[in-house]
């Protein structure tokens, strides 16, 4: 019986070192896939799951070692037209690293109401270009605000497990009429 309570703490002992060992591995991330990720300049293509970019290569690797999802960087732009009618907007949309076949929307608000709403299919590739879409009101109403901001979805993460798209927003752009 002694013999047996000796085998059993020598167990323990090496079952509290082994975890140690490897605990102190997974913690420093060395072999983290998804840490590996963002080495070699990989951060710089890359974002994390408030689709925030890395600032470094350091905080890329801390937030992949600690189990954190990465994308690829993705974004959407809104451009003005150079040309805006007196009362309304004209606008157009961009954007890459979104999710293939999804849709990206830009509704157009005047006074924090849609007007008109464009809704742009993501290419294979994972972008999107729209041509200039615009609402013009008639007649010309001085003061009338205008806005627009796209809205779409990430492709899924890269990190281990995977993790469905999150959410991008754009830029907004805004102008009020000023009428002739």
């Amino acid at each position: 019986m002694h013999h047996t309570k000796k085998k059993a703490a020598g167990f323990v002992l090496a079952l509290v070192a082994a975890l140690a060992i490897t605990g102190g591995a997974l913690a420093g991330g060395g072999n983290s896939a998804n840490a590996k990720l963002c080495q070699k300049g990989g951060w710089q293509t890359l974002m994390d799951s408030t689709a925030n970019a890395f600032p470094n290569q350091d905080a890329c690797v801390s937030y992949g070692a600690h189990g954190g999802a990465i994308y690829a960087l993705a974004r959407l732009h809104v451009e003005p037209c150079a040309t805006q009618p007196a009362d309304g907007l004209c606008v157009s949309a961009s954007g890459f690293g979104l999710a293939p076949t999804t849709l990206v929307s830009t509704p157009l608000l005047m006074n924090g109401t849609a007007v008109t709403t464009e809704f742009l299919v993501v290419q294979a590739d994972g972008t999107v270009n729209g041509t200039p879409f615009a609402h013009i009101n008639a007649p010309c109403v001085d003061g009338n605000v205008y806005s627009a901001t796209a809205t779409g979805t990430s492709a899924d993460s890269l990190s281990t497990p995977t993790q469905p798209g999150i959410a991008i927003t754009s830029n907004t752009v805004e102008r009020t009429s000023a009428c002739p």
